[in-house]
């Protein structure tokens, strides 16, 4: 498995969500090797919590549905949730 830097809240209210996205797909296949080889370590289970929280903040699948309507329907829809840092949108 390739090694990469593991997200932290610090790094995640910097980022905006599209900068996000693709990290959280990497850490997510990390996690998953992890888990499903029986590979988990002490301090995993924090840095695990860590990178859900994250995610879960991040990637909401419904705001990604009601987002893609709007879109397909020409209606205006909130830019920002995708182009501001999490940070400056208040959410982590």
């Amino acid at each position: 498995m390739p090694s990469f830097k593991r997200l932290t809240i610090e790094e995640a209210r910097a980022l905006t969500r599209t900068e996000l996205l693709p990290r959280i797909e990497e850490e997510q296949k990390y996690w998953y090797h992890r888990i499903h080889n029986c590979e988990m370590r002490p301090g995993d289970e924090k840095a695990f919590r860590t990178f859900n929280d994250i995610m879960h903040i991040a990637a909401s699948p419904q705001r990604s549905l009601s987002d893609t309507d709007a879109i397909d329907e020409g209606r205006p829809f909130d830019r920002d949730y995708w182009t501001k840092p999490l940070g400056e949108l208040g959410e982590l």
